[in-house]
């Protein structure tokens, strides 16, 4: 009888210990709830609603504009909840207004993620994590990502362009995303020596984006430097007519010649690329600083937009969303990886760079400087 209650007591105890942790597993098991509640406010278009109101509006005027059925006020009035919890509305006398969250959601937003909310939760971006314990044990000579092989080796570029919708989601998300960091850049600048400072013109190299958004930004604030948008000639083609005065597009391949300049811009290229072809970029890149000729600014510079694993700088929320929300989303769908500071280094050093220095710009973006 004594062992029995011995053998009970520690049961209990053990059970009362893993309840401890339950909560933690079921918010992992059910984080989806939450992709997708913040899915359907932006479908509904509910904070565009409440942004084109002016003003808080209330339950009743909500599901009036949104033309919902007043029998689903009760379920509407859970949702709000939910989104309210999340962060996204702020609830006062009864009636709802925006957050810094839903804010960033609205479609006029030039820096906002809602195009890259609707593609993150589209079917067709869910498909690799369906599969991805398959994959794990497939063996793939191949080494396609999870993406390709749960698209019958299609990737995501190829997929999106069979798929307009899908294409329009995934441009307008990484332009506005580049639009973020380049203001977010300007804005933080002034308060870094050495950044800008005495460039006479910069190269931003693209990866067939297509967008050259991130040119635009910097050529409207710094009227003074010359601004190339370097990508593949069909990428570039027919954005001239969208030019600013010292903005220019040229199309080349980036891994044969960059046009000559006083600081090269690498905006979510390196992130896509293996090692080898990184290292041969950014010898090019070099060549490309080194060859710009008389009246350069400075001594010349690479500098790199990109991600950094376990940086000194990084609190748990860029840690956590670095490792989830880049690495596992470049691994599952982008064949690229997010690398830490040693590995950055390592190839910085192959290219024939010796200093460098790294630098947090907003949300997960760093900015790497490399010179000459």
């Amino acid at each position: 009888m004594q062992a029995a209650a011995a053998a009970a007591a520690a049961a209990a105890s053990s059970a009362l210990e893993l309840a401890e942790h339950q909560p933690t597993v079921w918010a992992h098991t059910n984080g989806y709830i939450s992709t997708m509640t913040v899915q359907c406010a932006v479908q509904l278009e509910i904070p565009d609603v409440i942004h084109n109101h002016c003003r808080p509006m209330t339950l009743h005027q909500l599901i009036s504009a949104l033309q919902i059925s007043p029998a689903k006020a009760p379920f509407m009035s859970r949702l709000m909840r939910v989104l309210v919890h999340l962060g996204y509305f702020v609830e006062h006398n009864d009636s709802y207004w925006l957050t810094p969250l839903s804010r960033f959601l609205l479609k006029d937003n030039p820096f906002g993620g809602r195009s890259m909310l609707l593609l993150g939760s589209h079917p067709i971006m869910l498909d690799p994590w369906r599969s991805m314990s398959t994959w794990f044990r497939t063996n793939d000579e191949r080494q396609q990502a999870p993406f390709a092989f749960a698209n019958g080796g299609r990737k995501l570029y190829e997929v999106a362009a069979g798929d307009p919708w899908l294409s329009r989601l995934y441009h307008d998300g990484l332009g506005r995303d580049s639009s973020l960091f380049a203001a977010s850049l300007v804005a933080k600048c002034g308060s870094w020596s050495g950044v800008f400072e005495g460039l006479n013109s910069l190269v931003d190299v693209g990866r067939n984006s297509g967008t050259g958004t991130t040119g635009q930004v910097l050529a409207a604030a710094f009227p003074d430097i010359d601004i190339t948008v370097f990508d593949l000639p069909h990428a570039v083609a027919g954005l001239e007519a969208a030019a600013q005065p010292n903005l220019r597009y040229v199309g080349g391949d980036m891994f044969k010649e960059i046009p000559p300049a006083d600081a090269v811009l690498l905006m979510r290229v390196l992130i896509e690329l293996e090692d080898e072809a990184c290292v041969e970029l950014l010898k090019q890149c070099k060549k490309a600083v080194s060859n710009r000729g008389g009246g350069g600014g400075g001594a010349g510079k690479v500098m790199i937009a990109d991600h950094v694993l376990d940086h000194e700088s990084c609190d748990d929320q860029v840690s956590e969303g670095t490792l989830l929300f880049t690495d596992m989303v470049m691994m599952a769908c982008l064949e690229g990886s997010i690398r830490t500071e040693p590995q950055w280094s390592q190839l910085f050093s192959q290219a024939g760079f010796s200093n460098y220095k790294i630098t947090l710009v907003c949300g997960l973006w760093f900015l790497i400087q490399l010179e000459l």
